[in-house]
């Protein structure tokens, strides 16, 4: 069995795959101040909950995002096992796509992962639109190569800072909605980062397609992703929500 790590800064989503087969799927919360120690008993506790023999786990790979967490990591899994661990982003971990950025250690390792996995599933000329902390678009040519995407605000972030920063506006989740026009003030909120969200996908699809000069097929992923895939029927062909999870495992058979 591997154990594959996508380490953000919200959440640390873990999956165990059987051969090719997500098994489980686990999600605990990104927190600096806890021990590899204290991460080590979380895992274990998982197991043991799922009835899962850890010391079938044969292999790992991790990908990070929070460098403060890498490490805190990889020195719980060694507590408990001693196949091997791979970590994204290592001398000694390779990817397979070409990256057509300035800077490639600019580019953060889920958004290549991403962009591996919806290769191998679906071939050349994509847009993967991945809903995390940040929501990210990621661009992969018809020849393959990875060029690099948009970062805009996620949407949990600009409904807190809606929250934050304002004196009356309450804390709220989004969720999808019929009317653009808000009947009251969770309404109005709701619409607009639901529809803005909505509104932003569709142009900057348009965008992209139109600077690379010809059609992609499009993904969408991460853990808000259901909420929209609905009101993208029309502008997203593929809804895969452990498509980071898959292409760690992609990764790891690419290298073991």
């Amino acid at each position: 069995m591997l154990l594959t790590f996508d380490i953000g800064n919200t959440n640390i989503v873990i999956g165990l795959f059987d051969g090719n087969k997500l098994t489980h799927k686990w999600r605990m919360i990104s927190d600096t101040k806890k021990s590899a120690d204290d991460y080590a008993v979380d895992l274990i506790e998982l197991f043991l909950t799922d009835k899962i023999d850890c010391l079938k786990v044969s292999g790992s790979i991790i990908a990070s995002v929070v460098p403060a967490l890498t490490s805190k990591i990889f020195d719980a899994l060694k507590k408990f096992t001693n196949e091997q661990i791979f970590i994204v982003g290592d001398k000694n971990v390779k990817l397979d796509i070409e990256i057509l950025v300035q800077n490639k250690n600019e580019v953060g390792d889920d958004r290549l992962i991403n962009s591996i996995a919806a290769r191998q599933k679906f071939g050349n000329s994509l847009i993967v639109i991945d809903f995390g902390t940040a929501t990210t678009f990621d661009v992969v040519s018809q020849n393959g190569e990875y060029l690099g995407g948009v970062i805009a605000p996620g949407i949990n972030l600009s409904l807190k800072a809606l929250h934050d920063m304002t004196a009356k506006l309450p804390k709220i989740t989004v969720r999808s909605q019929k009317n653009v026009i808000g009947k009251n003030t969770i309404e109005a909120m709701n619409s607009g980062v639901y529809f803005g969200y909505i509104s932003l996908i569709e142009g900057l699809i348009e965008r992209i397609e139109n600077e690379l000069g010809y059609k992609t097929t499009r993904i969408i992923t991460g853990g808000l992703s259901e909420i929209f895939k609905e009101a993208l029927k029309t502008q997203v062909q593929h809804h895969e929500p452990d498509l980071t999870l898959d292409g760690l495992r992609m990764i790891y058979e690419n290298n073991k």
